[in-house]
């Protein structure tokens, strides 16, 4: 690997997002050869099946933990040149020859804050799970043959130019993606805080979905197309034609990762299906009462129409706005909150299952010990026994 500059403090730095990168590159077959499958398992996409586990990208909040040094090692042989940008979290790199052409820009905003952008052909596929815990991505591309399949098995398939969001609350499984072929990018990524804080005192102006996001209520990723307009190719074409340097580069980039934001959230508000700005806010309202009254009363929870009555909301108006501002439907999350307050009494270990299961609203322990079985595939008491996962 070879450095255009030297760093003020030393050797460049690789964002941990870069880090990932490298360990996909290492997972990955050398060109012209296959894999072999690791205990039978194989990741189905729409164009790819992947053999063998998938190594893992976790995208984090914080400068530091997006930061980590580069060495120069053989390890780090898949990329040729670090060429940094005049900011420790920000440089552009150029990759090996035998792993790709092209090269991508990372520039870390700050805590919480990140946007990349690229051009680069991959040699072959690199796939990967992801977990990005109260992150919002929002993906631009003009050229682009990626694939992403959430936890709950909802697929984006992102061939050719277009935009995406995914939206992810805490607490998710690792949803797998892959990337492959040319690609012409860029990629913003803002938690869940620095959203807050960019929309301070305005929330009220953004997507029901992401109101519901920075309130802490998503209960599952959303993952979606939306259209690509033309003022969101702009600021792609604005990336990555940028002949700014440095610092003055550097607010450049800042200010087009907010416009894509903007643009995608414009979109976003104009694919919800709730008319007026005001019915979405009476619809937003209407769901997050429902939640509260849920969580108070998840044991013996009022029917669908009790609730929406109380939510003030039709019953398809409440069964809709719940699928779309939380992510599930109206059972799935009684069935979360259960779960939830069950795990609580299962690590108390005082109470028995049959108490439990009758404690948390199921009127017979085997349907408890079903929905157990469901969830995280074994029975309360081996749960119990070998250590209670996060929900």
């Amino acid at each position: 690997m070879r450095s255009r500059h030297a760093h003020a403090s030393g050797a460049p730095r690789e964002p941990a997002l870069a880090a990932t990168g490298r360990a996909l590159r290492e997972a990955a077959p050398a060109a012209g050869t296959v894999s072999a499958p690791q205990a039978g398992s194989v990741t189905q996409f729409r164009r790819y099946a992947i053999p063998g586990d998938l190594p893992p990208l976790a995208l984090r909040y914080s400068m530091q933990e997006w930061a980590a040094a580069w060495v120069g090692d053989e390890e780090r042989s898949e990329v040729d040149v670090i060429e940094p940008m005049g900011d420790p979290d920000h440089y552009r790199a150029y990759p090996a020859e035998n792993v790709a052409a092209g090269y991508f820009e990372y520039c870390g905003l700050s805590d919480g804050f990140l946007i990349h952008f690229n051009d680069i052909t991959h040699s072959r596929p690199y796939p990967m799970t992801v977990s990005a815990p109260e992150l919002l991505r929002v993906r631009i591309a003009s050229d682009d043959d990626a694939e992403y399949i959430s936890a709950r098995g909802d697929r984006l398939d992102l061939k050719g130019a277009g935009c995406s969001i995914i939206v992810e609350p805490a607490g998710m499984p690792p949803a797998k993606a892959v990337l492959a072929g040319h690609c012409r990018a860029a990629n913003v990524y803002i938690h869940r805080s620095a959203l807050q804080r960019l929309y301070s005192q305005r929330e009220h102006e953004l997507p029901v979905v992401l109101q519901a996001f920075i309130a802490g209520n998503l209960r599952q990723t959303v993952a979606r197309r939306l259209p690509l307009a033309a003022g969101l190719l702009r600021c792609l074409d604005d990336l990555h034609g940028c002949d700014l340097h440095e610092h003055s580069r550097r607010l450049f980039i800042r200010s087009k990762a907010i416009e894509i934001l903007c643009h995608a959230f414009k979109a976003m508000a104009q694919e919800e299906d709730f008319g007026s700005s005001e019915a979405s806010a009476l619809m937003t309202r209407g769901v997050l009462r429902a939640q509260r009254v849920l969580i108070d009363n998840f044991v013996t929870p009022p029917s669908l129409d009790d609730l929406a009555r109380q939510a003030g909301l039709s019953r398809s108006s409440l069964c809709a706005g719940f699928r779309q501002i939380v992510g599930q439907t109206v059972f799935d999350y009684i069935a979360d909150l259960r779960m939830q307050q069950a795990l609580a009494l299962l690590n108390q270990r005082d109470a028995s299952i049959t108490e439990i299961a009758y404690a948390v609203g199921y009127s017979h322990p085997s349907s408890f010990s079903l929905a157990v079985q469901r969830r995280f595939g074994t029975s309360p008491s081996e749960l119990r026994r070998r250590g209670l996962p996060a929900l």
